[in-house]
């Protein structure tokens, strides 16, 4: 019966003696596959690289290899050379940068930065400083970032072209070949392609990567020449570099050899791009650094402001007053990656002073000019709320530093759930809790207790300004109140109204941001 006529019938019939004629058998189909492959692989281009039938590779392939060898070496050579490779993102950032951004980036910088701090207080600088940031982020529009973005992509695929190690692979050929030695042409010999068929599909991937019609060499090569004044390839050698690789990637003569080699028929070899975005991270990067750099200045500053003025109040050692707000735990708290204590200086600081002047100075202060002065309780009664508060203050901190103790409420809470943290969410939580508790509480002695001082003070500095006057209009019995104090009353008041000073000072570094 004749099928002509009948497309679905003929298929039919072609499929039904395929299927009786062709082996079910996967290994056979393999064999049948590769047989075929073979048979494409002789009739392309390049199949002088690799005979078959006896699984080998020729001299041909590695002579071509050793060829762009010869041209990539210097390149190679540069980039292994450099220290930190982040040095190659930096200089096509540099490169793109606009004359503008060139000037603003040494305003970034630490030693330009300490110049301005002592020109200007540092929260000015630190204004100055986001500013400008802000500035040099927004030159970067689309264009810039397009063109820096596609310089770096260039840049990443010639890199790792270059980088590939033909050395190693070329010794395989050649065990007497000596690396970057190009005096004379070495005699390579065939060898079997199991020995370099893995360095071969590492060099598919790279090699074929440069084919990327895309990318634009031009701009690349004119970058190295701003930047090293040459170029690290010849641009004519590096054009016959690329023509020759498209030339073999589109003849399909190296897939069809590696499918060959590793016996295997699915095998396909990707082209890798191993880059990423370049002007982000350097953004980000840039900001969290100079960021960084302005609060480790501006905590120098504040630490060193603060060595300075408690120098002056407690000389050269300050009293440990506390025994478990203390910085010691935090170092516990930063391996587990928990909060930490903020305060444990400055509130130290304070039971400290609260301790040694406030319990003595301003006590006699206290007991001498508030309660014997003859004065209008309108000002007297503020400074004695804020004396008698501050003394209710000291022993606050004493029953809140007894709370962190190990017995205490908190610190055995801490204690208990510190191993659980590991796998515990909920310990974890419950310590950052108090720790979080701990500080605010901490920053509220502090804070408040400043207020007080500068109550106590500025009522002080009135009364010292009255005392100098022929006729005093605030206390009106002075020279009665002389014969209580040892010291002379001006001198008295004034090394009182100092010390607050240099203290209320001291906290600000603390509680002001």
């Amino acid at each position: 019966m004749s099928t002509n006529g009948n497309p679905e019938k003929l298929n039919f019939f072609q499929k039904f003696l395929s299927s009786l004629f062709n082996s079910s058998d996967p290994e056979s189909e393999k064999k049948r596959r590769l047989k075929s492959l073979s048979k494409a692989f002789s009739k392309t281009k390049y199949h002088g690289f690799y005979k078959a039938a006896s699984d080998e590779v020729q001299p041909s392939l590695p002579k071509l290899l050793f060829d762009i060898y010869k041209i990539i070496a210097p390149a190679q050579m540069t980039f292994k050379s450099a220290q930190n490779p982040a040095v190659f993102k930096r200089q096509i950032i540099n490169y793109i940068l606009s004359d503008r951004q060139i000037a603003l980036l040494e305003h970034f910088e630490e030693d330009y930065i300490l110049a301005e701090t002592k020109k200007s207080p540092i929260k000015t600088v630190q204004s100055a400083v986001m500013r400008e940031l802000d500035e040099f982020a927004a030159e970067f529009d689309s264009a810039r970032i397009t063109k820096a973005e596609n310089l770096y992509k260039a840049f990443s695929v010639f890199k790792d072209f270059c980088m590939f190690d033909f050395y190693v692979l070329l010794r395989k050929f050649c065990p007497s070949l000596r690396e970057n030695s190009f005096e004379t042409s070495p005699q390579f010999g065939k060898i079997d392609a199991g020995y370099v068929m893995e360095e071969l599909k590492d060099f598919a991937e790279v090699a074929f990567a440069i084919c990327d019609d895309s990318i634009n060499w031009q701009a690349l090569f004119e970058m190295f020449k701003k930047q090293y004044g040459r170029e690290l390839v010849p641009a004519g050698s590096w054009k016959k570099i690329t023509a020759k690789m498209n030339s073999i990637k589109l003849s399909e003569s190296f897939g069809l050899m590696l499918k060959l080699m590793s016996k295997n028929p699915e095998y396909e070899y990707n082209a890798k791009y191993r880059y990423e975005s370049v002007v982000e991270p350097y953004l980000d990067k840039l900001q969290t650094s100079t960021r960084d750099l302005l609060s480790k200045i501006s905590e120098s500053q504040k630490e060193s402001k603060a060595n300075s003025i408690c120098a002056q109040i407690f000389g050269a050692s300050v009293p440990e007053s506390l025994h478990n707000y203390v910085t010691s735990y935090n170092a516990v708290f930063e391996k587990k990656e928990l909060n930490s204590y903020e305060y444990c200086d400055a509130l130290n600081y304070l039971k400290a002073f609260l301790v040694e002047y406030v319990k003595r100075d301003i006590r006699e202060f206290f007991d001498v000019i508030v309660i014997r002065g003859q004065w209008d309780a309108s000002l007297s009664a503020p400074v004695s709320n804020a004396y008698q508060e501050l003394l209710k203050t000291s022993d606050d901190i004493t029953a809140f530093d007894e709370l962190l103790a190990e017995e205490g409420t908190w610190g055995m809470k801490i204690k208990t759930l510190l191993p659980k943290t590991a796998h515990d969410p909920g310990a974890e939580n419950i310590i950052n809790r108090i720790i979080s508790d701990a500080n605010d509480q901490a920053k509220t002695y502090i804070y408040s207790s400043t207020q007080n001082f500068i109550v106590i003070g500025r009522t002080l500095k009135l009364l010292i300004e009255d005392y100098s006057k022929p006729k005093p209009l605030i206390c009106q019995n002075w020279k009665e109140l002389e014969r209580y104090i040892d010291t002379p009353m001006k001198e008295f008041c004034v090394n009182i109204y100092k010390k607050l000073y240099l203290f209320v000072q001291l906290m600000q570094t603390y509680i002001t941001n």
